[in-house]
């Protein structure tokens, strides 16, 4: 693998942990059944996912924060030992 192309990844989503992050997702979705979304050039799907990320086919989705203590309809429950 190239590391120019790792570098320039990691600075497309975000830094190496977001890469490392998308890429283990993506792969456990595949291994789950998912399509890929390029034509595979290779066996090894690592190389297909990063082909993923290049050609900007997924990306990270921030997640939602979590409700705030008190707000209508939650419950929250704090446990301290």
């Amino acid at each position: 693998m190239d590391e120019a192309k790792i570098d320039r990844l990691a600075r497309k989503v975000g830094g190496r942990f977001k890469l490392a992050s998308l890429v283990m997702k993506r792969l456990i979705e595949i291994n789950r059944g998912s399509q890929p979304l390029v034509e595979p050039e290779s066996d090894n799907m690592l190389y297909n996912v990063l082909d993923e990320i290049d050609h900007e086919l997924i990306r990270l989705v921030p997640r939602l924060p979590a409700p705030e203590d008190g707000e209508e309809g939650d419950q929250a429950i704090d446990q301290k030992d």
